[in-house]
């Protein structure tokens, strides 16, 4: 017999200064699911009332938790932390900001049920400024080309996921954002489901034009991780090999030339070539050795998450853990 105490569901919700609408919010996740789903707001250092507001819905209701960071760490860890306390068979994160409406919650469960193992929302007719939805669509068409999953929306907030495919993804700085494309490198089903979007009526927009340039650079790393996945190293040991073997060659080429010669004449530039890829080709070769190194090591080693106090309905800090995250806004 099933376990009767864990939910089918749980709705992990990341939250940065977000009192104006965080009741809302939580009202709309009760509303749609009743008392069936477990709720866990992850507050990010918010510094205005988001804290004092879920802290006092805490008595109330006993399938509600609230996880606080002491400082902002960013959406990727405060995703990560929810993930590992949640408990349901199913998990769906949404946002604190209400752009997202949690009544669509269901459209993408149902869409899970028809044997999908990440479901993602698609704001197709999305209501935010110009630069953020022509940003959006150049980063999904060129995260889909280079990764190989074609999907309208992969950054949006709203998603559902089974649980065994959580235990499987990297969530760290940045990396929020490609979960339905590490899902669908590692061989689960991906798809998405159509929602309707809000415009932004409370509070401020954590994305920034930097944020969407630090978007960019993050999806060429995650598709650098996730192809040298567990051999990092080996990457810079091929291309040091292949740049000392071509470089060795020039060298070996020039030398029979003044051997033969006596001269190299106008060949100077040829010899700077081969010696400069003979530099750069030992550089990488040790670089990519120091690099699986590392790997090894740590192959292993647990990711230590930032400095957290959990609260009950009790209003007791049942749980504590340190370690050092990664600074940014959620």
């Amino acid at each position: 017999m099933a376990d009767q105490s864990i939910p089918e569901l749980s709705v992990v919700i990341p939250v940065f200064d977000e009192g104006e609408t965080v009741q809302k919010v939580y009202d709309g996740v009760r509303e749609t699911f009743g008392k069936d789903c477990e709720i866990i707001f992850i507050d990010d250092g918010s510094r205005d009332s988001t804290r004092e507001i879920i802290s006092d819905l805490l008595d109330g209701d006993p399938a509600l938790r609230l996880i606080a960071f002491h400082r902002n760490h960013g959406k990727s860890e405060a995703l990560g932390v929810g993930f590992r306390r949640a408990r349901g068979r199913l998990v769906a994160t949404l946002d604190g900001d209400l752009q997202d409406d949690p009544g669509q919650l269901p459209r993408l469960v149902e869409k899970i049920e028809q044997g999908y193992d990440l479901v993602v929302g698609w704001r197709r007719r999305r209501k935010d400024d110009i630069f953020k939805v022509y940003g959006s669509r150049i980063f999904n068409t060129l995260a889909g080309w280079l990764g190989g999953v074609r999907l309208h929306d992969m950054n949006c907030g709203m998603k559902v996921f089974r649980r065994e495919v959580l235990d499987d993804l990297l969530l760290t700085g940045g990396f929020h954002r490609f979960l339905s494309l590490q899902a669908h490198w590692k061989g689960y089903r991906v798809s998405e489901q159509e929602i309707e979007h809000s415009p932004r009526e409370h509070g401020k927009s954590k994305y920034t034009r930097t944020k969407g340039f630090r978007g960019l650079l993050d999806l060429f790393v995650i598709l650098f991780l996730m192809r040298f996945e567990g051999r990092p190293g080996r990457f810079f040991v091929g291309v040091g090999t292949i740049c000392s073997v071509v470089g060795f060659a020039i060298s070996i080429y020039i030398a029979a030339i003044r051997l033969v010669h006596g001269d190299i004449d106008s060949r100077y530039p040829l010899m700077a070539l081969g010696l400069g890829l003979l530099v750069f080709g030992f550089q990488a070769f040790t670089l990519g050795l120091f690099g699986e190194l590392l790997s090894y090591h740590f192959r292993s080693v647990r990711a230590v998450e930032p400095v957290v106090t959990e609260y009950t309905s009790a209003d007791n800090r049942v749980e504590e853990a340190t370690g050092a995250g990664e600074p940014g806004n959620t």
